[in-house]
């Protein structure tokens, strides 16, 4: 018998199933039914926890960002008050390390980006994965400058933009090349960059 659960922790246990079947399978065997299987659960709960598969595989690139992003912050929050380069390189490299401990779970987000372009029926999945990412870079970018008392020159949405890009082409690289020191050096160097376009507040 299916243990009663309230929905947004069933819907985090369902997520963490997917999460285990995609990284020892991969995107394409995340299915309503094998999900329903693996967390012991009737078919009909996943379907009130989630539209549809579609549905379901938003949630999961949806929980890896969070997850990143929550490494970033943890991180910027063992800083006070050292200027914003600082700052950032340090949130930077609490995001590394959760990518690189995490390297399945960022194959995957790539996986479903791929996946969802190809067919048009999962390209909302996609659009989602990278508002969810782009808010996400915006948190962590005003978190920053909030910390060290700086303001953003630019708008707040270009570098996140910025800052989004710049990750996922890092990640996409050490995943092909494994050189996490190099890849650390370049989001370094990055930081440095963004400190460039902030002013005192």
């Amino acid at each position: 018998m299916t243990t009663r659960l309230p929905l947004a922790q069933r819907r985090a246990q369902l997520v963490a199933t997917s999460l285990g079947i995609a990284t020892t399978d991969g995107i394409g065997a995340v299915t309503v039914r094998r999900v329903a299987d693996e967390a012991g659960v009737a078919l009909g709960v996943v379907h009130y926890c989630f539209d549809d598969k579609d549905a379901l595989l938003a949630a999961l690139a949806e929980r890896i960002v969070s997850d990143l992003a929550e490494a970033g912050a943890e991180e910027l929050g063992a800083f006070e008050a050292v200027d914003l380069p600082s700052a950032l390189r340090g949130a930077l490299a609490g995001l590394w390390a959760s990518i690189t401990a995490t390297r399945d779970a960022q194959l995957l987000t790539y996986e479903i980006t791929t996946q969802s372009l190809r067919q048009p029926s999962l390209r909302a999945v996609a659009d989602r994965q990278y508002v969810v990412s782009q808010a996400a870079a915006e948190a962590l970018l005003a978190l920053a400058a909030e910390a060290c008392g700086a303001q953003w020159a630019a708008p707040l949405s270009e570098l996140g933009a910025e800052a989004l890009a710049f990750v996922d082409g890092v990640t996409l690289r050490w995943l092909v090349d494994g050189d996490s020191a190099g890849a650390l050096a370049r989001l370094s160097r990055f930081a440095d960059y963004l400190g460039t376009q902030a002013v005192p507040a």
